[in-house]
């Protein structure tokens, strides 16, 4: 059993090596961030997390790579492996290879539709749609019909920053996630911290194409004014930085059981929106929740209201 405050110092070791994958990340440099020795944090990492520091941060070196790989047609694969810390391109394809099974050439031309996972399948039909978009979007063909977004509810809007109590669910998006929210809700409501036009806000860590589901990191963050409310609950706080975004909102809210939905609306405004938009992606998508008590129970309802990407000009 490990500790809050141990926790508290793994948490930050994770927000450290997202921001500075292009970095040398050594485990001297990691365990200073930590505050333990470079033993003590290994086997602290490891116990938490479940990967050693090295095996970590090669696996999301290569995440977002395969993600660049998707979503950035521009970049030649030479800077997007020099972009997420590879010392060269024969090292990147090699390790590429060997974590994928193909190569980054055979990925990006599609490859990747075959590791759409089963957590998050529908029905062959969705699958055949989003096969025929990515050809479409790969032989750079005029591609005008929207299997999930209408375009007309496609806005850009600045999202406030705010200072969020944060707890992280680990496994597939299609389970798991509502028990945080509702531990989270529970926690700031009984200390008067939820009001009723209170937002909340998800942010899916991962590319379900890419992460396995049992790896999968989903941040639940719910926003508070009154910080000294939280200062003797040792809780972790995260700084949201807002920005502008792309936001698309549903017709009706989405259950976190729906993710394949939820995907084939990333793609389309990954692949089809962003490329005839003038901007580019910053960040892990957003998503804007509720959650509602159910009348007559103990029990509350999650679901997400629109979806965002942080953005800016080209």
């Amino acid at each position: 059993m490990y500790t809050k405050e141990q926790h508290y110092q793994i948490d930050n070791v994770l927000e450290y090596i997202e921001v500075n994958l292009d970095q040398s990340l050594s485990l001297d440099r990691l365990a200073k961030v930590s505050t333990y020795s470079p033993y003590h944090f290994q086997r602290l990492f490891k116990g938490i997390v479940g990967e050693t520091p090295a095996n970590y941060v090669k696996r999301l070196r290569l995440e977002n790579a395969a993600h660049f790989l998707i979503y950035e047609h521009q970049l030649p694969i030479t800077q997007i492996a020099l972009m997420c810390g590879f010392s060269s391109l024969s090292y990147f394809t090699a390790t590429f290879q060997a974590n994928f099974g193909m190569s980054p050439k055979k990925w990006r031309e599609g490859g990747y539709l075959e590791r759409f996972p089963r957590e998050y399948e529908d029905d062959s039909k969705k699958s055949k749609q989003s096969r025929k978009m990515e050809k479409a979007h790969q032989e750079h063909e005029g591609y005008n019909k929207f299997q999930w977004l209408n375009l007309e509810k496609v806005k850009t809007a600045e999202l406030p920053a705010f200072t969020a109590v944060r707890r992280q669910s680990v496994g597939p998006y299609t389970e798991g996630v509502p028990g945080v929210w509702e531990e989270i809700y529970r926690f700031a409501n009984a200390r008067e911290l939820v009001t009723e036009d209170k937002v909340l806000y998800g942010i899916p860590k991962n590319n379900p194409y890419i992460t396995p589901p049992g790896k999968s990191r989903y941040d639940c963050l719910l926003p508070v004014n009154d910080q000294d409310k939280l200062t003797l609950e040792q809780e972790r706080i995260y700084h949201f930085r807002g920005g502008k975004h792309v936001i698309y909102e549903f017709d009706e809210p989405l259950d976190y059981v729906e993710r394949n939905r939820l995907i084939e609306c990333y793609s389309e405004i990954y692949s089809f929106w962003l490329p005839k938009s003038g901007y580019k992606y910053l960040a892990n998508p957003v998503e804007l929740v509720e959650v509602e008590p159910i009348p007559g129970t103990l029990s509350l309802q999650c679901k997400i209201k629109a979806i965002a990407l942080a953005i800016e000009p080209k």
